[in-house]
């Protein structure tokens, strides 16, 4: 960074720098449209403290729940970091959703003796239901408790406090509380990728949320009473919609009152991430499809957004091919603001951020790819779930 501060000093010293076009005004404004969220948006992320404190209300009565279908190897390890969890009043639900791989018998034999674990089992699925919500609403509606944290078969929790820090941030008004969860970091640059988009996609919902805007949560670490779910008649408005089982319930159900963020490392729920390019795509495929459902404001924010990102690089061609020097100057004050907000935040969500030293690059690639998932989708809408 002080090496980028260091080449701006210098071109400004040359009072050379002209604008040449409309093209270099267009940047202009779309740098500054990029500033302002960092500024207004991202940074409330760096202000935000979220700390283990003593419980605001009565200790919650929380229900948490997995949906698994053949992930006998996954809940072998799960399962016991959940049970090990420093929380006087939890159960665990896990629907087994059609598993082949024993899953059902062999985990219901294996602890029968806790009275805080449940296995329930789906043998078929109503016609036109989507599966994962139809086993989701099956596990909700079996679930004893007031408030459901949500997670995956193929999580772990970071500590045994991950349960006690996420209701640590409910008060009477605040019912929701949106998590955070990475991927486990290995080798190879999909995961420096994939390790980018996730903070990135967590730095937009994140931030949104502080701002009172708040539009999804990751089904992978969420908590919500679950008379929400009952009162807005759980995924009924989206059933048909493949995917959504978080963003799409959150931005019918949340508010700028009801909403906290959880920022402590006790919160996190660590995911494994996709080896094959092939399956990170689909999977991409799946999570931007939903966007379409958004509300407008959210549409716009995220559009606004994503469109200021793709032509600052597009723009940018341009203007160098105009005049180099300015397009430099263009390249490294963006670049400072933007490597500075994101290295920022990726401390404090304590991300293993060695790939930032291929930050800039990184992002380059990671908004193209974006680009081509978004046309695929336009082009070719049907969409698996798996």
């Amino acid at each position: 960074m002080r090496y980028l501060l260091s080449i701006i000093l210098s071109i400004l010293e040359k009072k050379r720098i002209t604008f040449l076009s409309s093209s270099s005004y267009i940047l202009a404004i779309i740098v500054f449209i990029q500033f302002f969220y960092y500024l207004f948006f991202y940074s409330r992320i760096l202000f935000y403290k979220t700390e283990f404190t003593k419980q605001k209300l009565a200790i919650p009565s929380v229900s948490v729940i997995i949906c698994a279908h053949n992930e006998k190897v996954n809940l072998e390890s799960l399962i016991p970091a959940i049970l090990k969890q420093r929380y006087l009043n939890f159960e665990l639900v896990v629907m087994d959703d059609r598993s082949e791989d024993g899953s059902y018998d062999y985990f219901t034999k294996l602890y029968k003796d806790d009275s805080r674990f449940r296995m329930l089992r789906i043998d078929s699925i109503e016609e036109g239901k989507n599966p994962k919500k139809y086993a989701l609403t099956k596990a909700i509606e079996a679930s004893n408790n007031n408030f459901l944290l949500l997670t995956d078969a193929d999580c772990t929790p970071s500590s045994e406090n991950w349960i006690s820090s996420m209701t640590a941030q409910l008060t009477e008004l605040k019912q929701i509380v949106i998590g955070y969860s990475p991927y486990e970091s290995k080798g190879g640059f999909l995961n420096k990728l994939i390790q980018y988009e996730t903070v990135y996609t967590a730095i937009q919902y994140f931030s949104f949320a502080l701002a009172g805007v708040p539009y999804m949560a990751v089904g992978r670490n969420v908590l919500y009473k679950k008379s929400l779910f009952i009162d807005n008649k759980g995924f009924s408005s989206h059933e048909h919609i493949t995917g959504g089982d978080d963003d799409l319930f959150i931005r019918e159900v949340a508010t700028k009152e009801n909403v906290a963020c959880s920022l402590v490392k006790e919160s996190f729920v660590y995911s494994k991430p996709k080896e094959k390019f092939s399956e990170w795509f689909i999977q991409k495929r799946r999570h931007l499809s939903v966007g379409t459902h958004y509300k407008l404001n959210h549409k716009l924010l995220l559009g606004i957004q994503l469109l200021a990102h793709l032509g600052f690089y597009l723009l940018l061609t341009v203007v160098f091919w105009k005049n180099m020097e300015l397009g430099l100057l263009f390249f490294m004050i963006r670049s400072l603001g933007f490597m500075l907000i994101f290295v920022l935040i990726a401390r404090k969500l304590d991300s293993n951020y060695k790939w930032v030293r291929l930050l800039l690059f990184i992002d380059v690639v990671f908004i193209f790819t974006y680009m081509i998932i978004t046309t695929s989708i336009v082009l070719y809408k049907k969409i698996k779930w798996n």
